[in-house]
């Protein structure tokens, strides 16, 4: 596992939060890293490697997250797209049983590493999974994505995941930097038999603070 960290120039950061500090190990140049692990699949679609960033979303997750300690505790969560797992870290810290998912293998290995230097690694599991074919005959209770809908060629899966493996009762907490396009999937949400709740966060990440949406997501009632 710190092999292959150390593939990586690294540095570290401390995310303060009402339920204590949460010590991240991050990669120090993501602009450097865009540009060098960027690449076409074989339909020509331009893959981005953002999970080497941590973006406002999943610190705004994250504090929305600390504040369901009675209802996360001892509860099945699914994250998706973790990258270096702060959301996940502050589940598991206030009891929840979390599996970490990510497309990106050395996106997991941050996430185990975090998790570890922050003593949740019990409470943990980390899954390499493409939500275009997920892994799971299992539901899930809750299901955490921060910042997951930025491309609309992932809506589609994102939302038959949704079906298949959030529990009837579940819900699912997106969060999203308000991007304009953000609004189709929720129309398309709506059309595919789930409800909504929207609230604001304001973070302020590198001297700049950004609006961050936090959606709470159910199935529609029949």
């Amino acid at each position: 596992m710190e092999t292959e960290l150390r593939d990586y120039p690294l540095t570290s950061t401390i995310i303060k939060l009402k339920t204590g500090r949460v010590q991240l190990t991050l990669i120090k140049e993501p602009d450097w890293f865009l540009e060098q692990l960027s690449r076409e699949d074989n339909e020509g679609k331009l893959y981005l490697p953002y999970w080497t960033y941590l973006w406002e979303s999943s610190i705004a997750l994250a504090r929305h997250v600390e504040q369901l300690s009675t209802h996360l505790k001892n509860t099945d969560v699914l994250e998706i797209g973790c990258g270096f797992g702060l959301t996940g870290i502050v589940a598991c810290r206030i009891g929840a049983r979390v599996v970490f998912t990510d497309i990106e293998r050395d996106a997991l290995h941050f996430a185990y590493h975090n998790a570890e230097q922050n003593g949740v690694n019990q409470h943990a599991d980390f899954v390499q999974m493409d939500w275009n074919t997920p892994c799971f005959n299992r539901k899930f209770r809750y299901i955490l994505a921060a910042d997951v809908i930025y491309e609309e060629h992932h809506w589609e899966p994102i939302l038959m995941l949704l079906q298949n493996c959030l529990a009837p009762n579940g819900v699912a907490l997106f969060s999203e930097p308000n991007r304009n396009n953000a609004v189709g999937f929720f129309k398309r949400l709506k059309t595919n038999g789930f409800t909504y709740q929207k609230s604001t966060d304001p973070v302020t990440l590198d001297k700049q603070t950004s609006q961050v949406s936090i959606y709470t997501i159910r199935r529609a009632k029949a």
